[in-house]
């Protein structure tokens, strides 16, 4: 696997060794034996470079003023932390420290280091599988060097050789390890959210472009946390709420709305809610969704802690696109209920199975249902999206690839990868998918528009109750360009402040 491939796979393991570790501010006092610390909980003495790390870049003197004389000092001294614990007073310090500009930045050069470095290990170990990849990253962010090696050479001695280990392979090994055996519930958890990467094909399959590239993609609700479907308030996994590749069920039937604008409000308030990690899975609370946007107008960007179900998330999605006859009720749409509430808003109804059975058919903005089961939102048009709409009796409009000012559009082609796109630009994958709204940067698709940002900026100062969508919208044109604000403005969340100077694209 080349350099790219290897960023690609670390990408897709961020995202599920963060959601398993600590925000930026988070010290542990005393974990088993010595303190960790930070997005990753880096532990012990890694702990210390770290700190060590922030203090040199922040200034003798704001790290004292954070810190205290004492502390600054030992964490600039110290050669070993392997037992150093903290006390509360110590461990609120830390937390200062790190939650500050340069601490947040020095922890996102170093998880992007040390995972690509975890990636490179199971790489060099003789395993080619992207998904085992990524389980093997986090296996190593949680055990250490030693621990990683040690599975990822069982599961390859179980199957035969480590070209061979899959996820499942490599997921066993770990449950019967004397140590990685004793987490059984995270190496279960990693396990279904790694399992749900690279969807569609066998994650083996492309090792020489650095990730697959995603067919058509769809969004929906879809577990709690628990793997249950009950859970917390929120998006504890980024899978709760989430784009994936299209699949099958099999559907029975897809609901288009006859105006091409509304479809694309669907799309995009849906494409907001998998963003927005407030909003999680819960079918006891699934109802806590719109009382929520409904306090916002409708803008899932601007969403607080809540969850929903796959049907009052379309429900509130096709509120939000001003279909008209669309009303949330009482207690929402339910996939049994869906099919008369979609016919009476006037919606088409495609329930032929050449349509619903093949990706190419998928129309941007159309509602996906498997009666009493399950629903998605389709987010592209799929190669065969004029004959669904021409099914449905409308009228098919060209795509509008357009780039607009400030910035251009490249399509992706077969056998391109976003670092490579982003190395061509002069710019970083991680900026291209968010600029984007992308997800996974492991997964693009042939034919998909990558936009390109180009030089040139506003200024805008935050008022009260603004959030970056609603910014996007009323500057932009677009909410769903607040990923463009958050990459110009290096961002690494989506909350602002009154009083706040950011940067806009231009438009």
């Amino acid at each position: 696997m080349n350099e790219a491939g290897k960023k690609e796979v670390a990408a897709a393991a961020a995202a599920i060794i963060f959601a398993n570790e600590g925000g930026y501010s988070s010290v542990n006092a005393n974990d088993n034996g010595a303190v960790s610390v930070g997005k990753v909980q880096w532990h012990g003495n890694r702990a210390l470079l770290l700190l060590k790390n922030i203090a040199q870049k922040i200034g003798k003197q704001a790290a004292t003023d954070i810190l205290g004389a004492a502390l600054h000092n030992e964490i600039l001294t110290a050669a070993n932390w392997q037992t150093r614990t903290v006390t509360v007073a110590e461990k609120e310090k830390l937390s200062k420290l790190l939650g500050t500009q340069q601490g947040r930045e020095a922890q996102d050069a170093q998880a992007e280091a040390d995972i690509l470095l975890y990636v490179s290990n199971g790489v060099k170990l003789g395993i080619e599988d992207k998904q085992s990849l990524v389980y093997y990253a986090d296996l190593e962010n949680q055990g250490g060097a030693g621990a990683s090696k040690r599975v990822g050479m069982a599961a390859a001695q179980n199957v035969g050789g480590p070209a061979k280990v899959t996820l499942s392979a490599i997921h066993a090994a770990a449950l019967a390890d004397k140590t990685m055996g004793k987490y059984a519930s995270r190496r279960t958890l990693v396990y279904k959210k790694t399992a749900a990467l690279f969807c569609g094909s066998s994650s083996a399959g492309n090792q020489n472009g650095g990730g697959k590239t995603m067919g058509v993609r769809i969004g929906h609700a879809s577990i709690s946390e628990n793997g249950t479907v009950n859970g917390a308030k929120g998006d504890g996994t980024g899978k709760e709420v989430c784009v994936r590749e299209w699949y099958s069920k099999p559907w029975d039937f897809m609901a288009i709305h006859p105006e091409e604008a509304v479809r694309e409000k669907h799309a995009k308030a849906v494409e907001a809610a998998c963003a927005n990690d407030n909003i999680g899975y819960g079918q006891g609370d699934r109802n806590t969704l719109n009382t929520l946007a409904k306090a916002v107008g409708y803008d899932l960007s601007k969403v607080g802690k809540c969850n929903c179900d796959c049907s009052s998330l379309q429900n509130v999605a096709a509120v939000a696109s001003g279909a008209a006859g669309v009303s949330y009720g009482g207690n929402g749409w339910t996939t049994s209920t869906m099919k008369a509430a979609l016919q009476k808003a006037g919606y088409k109804i495609i329930t032929a199975r050449e349509y619903l059975d093949n990706a190419a058919y998928c129309v941007r903005g159309a509602i996906y249902v498997k009666t009493a089961s399950h629903t998605v939102c389709g987010l592209d048009n799929g190669t065969n999206c004029k004959k669904t709409l021409e099914k449905a009796g409308l009228t098919a409009s060209a795509p509008q690839n357009t780039a607009a000012a400030g910035e251009r559009n490249y399509t992706v082609k077969k056998g391109d990868t976003l670092s490579k796109i982003a190395s061509e630009y002069g710019t970083t994958y991680q900026k291209l998918a968010s600029y984007n709204g992308i997800a996974n940067p492991s997964a693009i698709r042939v034919g998909q528009v990558i936009r390109i940002p180009e030089s040139g900026s506003r200024t805008y100062t935050v008022k009260a109750g603004d959030s970056l969508w609603s910014i996007a919208a009323a500057q932009l044109g677009d909410g769903a360009r607040y990923n463009e604000i958050k990459t110009i403005n290096g961002l690494t969340s989506n909350v602002i402040h009154t009083g706040q100077t950011l940067k806009l694209p231009t438009k």
